[in-house]
């Protein structure tokens, strides 16, 4: 006989066996089954779907003793409810086992699941939860693997996430659960509140299109005028009144033009040139793919706030302080140039230097200063800088021959020294980190009107440096402008220590809400929120890794 007639007949002895032992297991034993199977197979797998949870899932079912947990009706709609809201979050449904889980949901309504639907039903909707959860606690990608320079660690998550999940079920408080894991920070929820008002908006047509023309200023009468003025009413930055001539680039409609720039971070000129009509042709479905990208990223800050921190946004080019969730500090920034990025982390400003010194980086010693040095010896003079050894004794400059060094062999500290030429200002605060990045003024004040100000070498530069420092100080018997200027006419290099370390968040939002509910789109400087987006959008895949 051939093998593989022998073959086929075992399997026609053996398979009715195999059903029946099958058809004979309790809903327990095959949900034993399909965990312990994670040992020769690698993961646990439920009709082809491989699960998130490949520890705690297995956790949570070893310890029940392979016990079904969606027994309760209230606790299987409230998932699938909360399961659904998840597009009100930025997320997607479809990560979920949504659909899945619907379609056996529909069977029961109709007809007894098999064993095997049930333990299936069970794992699905165990998965489910915690995967959501997760996505709401730590955000659904890990940005570090998107793009260097992300450096805030992630959200601690529950302490005994098997227990929680018990007791969860158990108190059938799976929505509220939903609710503790979201971010509590203002931001977030109006955020999704204009995420919510974008969509409605989009399924009824997007907004008015404004043609592109000549630049208009108040005053002018246009036939675009009138085509800006009924796209400043459909985005809320007008308010509808009756106009006798529509086509009149009156005051109110010049009001609107620059509440329309202030909100997209443009020169509040109120004239319409180039890049506000650019501003203005971004269609409704970008904007809503700008608050998707960022909730996630707010997801990753904003889990629970600190009661008192500083934000500095690096694409909003702003330095903020919240105090008990409110704003009570505001100054534009400069930040790092594309290619010397700013550093997105979480510090902790312990100190303020005035009158500091500048130690320059190595790069820039060496790829700035030295060629300058080459061509006049007299630079360092010029530049008011000292040089030093690498044990910090102060040189003679006029004694080195710098034209035998370069960017491989510079053995020497360049420092500039303190005074309104200092390359920091007048003030610098510090908060330790492995970026050498910290927060400073800068003699180039002008800078700061610029409209896009990304021109440092990576560390943060504050123009209200002295509204920071006293409102970090808090005593304006102590600290006011008196005891500053006391210190800036001394020349001395001065440190003072903070009376509560704060912490700081250098972070990446290219849309965000004040607390008066002003939506908020910011350049994307740092070419970061396409492959944000891209990855957001795709498929949740389980990565072990």
């Amino acid at each position: 006989m051939s093998t593989f007639k022998q073959v086929l007949l075992l399997l026609i002895f053996f398979l009715p066996v195999v059903l029946l032992h099958a058809q004979d297991l309790s809903v327990e034993e095959i949900l034993e089954d399909k965990i312990l199977a994670k040992e020769t197979q690698g993961t646990v797998i439920v009709e082809g779907i491989e699960l998130f949870s490949q520890v705690e899932l297995p956790k949570f079912y070893t310890n029940r003793e392979f016990e079904l947990a969606w027994t309760s009706h209230k606790n299987r709609r409230d998932l699938i409810e909360s399961l659904e809201s998840s597009y009100d979050e930025g997320l997607s449904p479809e990560d979920y086992h949504l659909d899945r889980i619907r379609k056996l949901m529909a069977k029961s309504d109709k007809a007894k699941l098999s064993k095997t639907e049930t333990a299936d039903l069970d794992l699905l909707m165990t998965d489910a939860l915690i995967l959501y959860a997760s996505h709401l606690l730590e955000g659904k990608l890990e940005q570090s693997e998107i793009r260097k320079n992300w450096d805030v660690e992630r959200n601690a998550g529950p302490s005994n996430p098997d227990s929680l999940l018990t007791i969860t079920l158990h108190n059938q408080n799976i929505k509220q659960v939903f609710e503790d894991f979201k971010p509590h920070h203002y931001m977030y929820d109006l955020m999704k509140f204009h995420l919510k008002r974008l969509r409605k908006e989009s399924a009824q047509g997007g907004w008015p299109w404004v043609s592109d023309g000549e630049v208009l200023k108040p005053g002018d009468t246009a036939g675009r005028v009138a085509e800006i003025r009924k796209y400043l009413i459909a985005v809320g930055d007008l308010k509808e009144s009756l106009v006798e001539n529509k086509n009149i680039f009156d005051k109110d409609l010049e009001q609107g033009v620059k509440k329309f720039q202030w909100r997209h971070k443009l020169t509040q000129d109120g004239v319409i040139g180039k890049g506000t009509v650019e501003q203005m042709q971004v269609p409704v479905e970008d904007r809503i793919d700008m608050l998707l990208l960022n909730l996630e990223r707010t997801r990753w800050i904003f889990h629970q706030p600190d009661e008192d921190f500083l934000l500095v946004n690096i694409a909003g080019f702003h330095v903020k302080r919240f105090t008990n969730r409110k704003e009570v500090f505001n100054s534009r920034a400069i930040v790092g140039k594309y290619h010397k990025e700013s550093p997105i982390f979480k510090g902790v400003m312990e100190y303020i230097v005035i009158n500091p010194t500048w130690i320059l980086p190595y790069s820039i010693a060496t790829h700035e200063t030295l060629p300058n040095l080459k061509k006049d010896p007299g630079y360092l003079e010029e530049k008011h800088m000292e040089v030093m050894d690498n044990k910090g004794k102060l040189l003679n400059p006029s004694s080195i021959d710098w034209n035998q060094y370069s960017s491989g062999n510079f053995p020497f500290i360049i420092r500039q020294k303190a005074g309104p030429w200092n390359a920091l200002g007048e003030v610098k605060f510090i908060f330790p980190n492995k970026y050498a990045v910290y927060l400073h003024d800068t003699p180039s004040r002008g800078l700061y009107n610029q409209q896009d100000r990304a021109f440092s070498h990576g560390c943060i530069r504050t123009e209200d440096k002295w509204g920071l420092l006293m409102s970090l100080m808090n005593d304006p018997e102590v600290w006011n402008m008196e005891k500053i200027n006391e210190i800036l006419e001394s020349g001395e290099t001065t440190k003072i220590y903070l009376p509560k370390p704060i912490n700081i968040y250098l972070i990446y939002l290219t849309a965000a809400v004040d607390q008066d509910n002003n939506l908020m789109f910011m350049k994307d400087v740092y070419k970061r929120d396409d492959a944000v987006l891209k990855a957001l959008k795709a498929p949740f895949t389980f990565n072990e890794g």
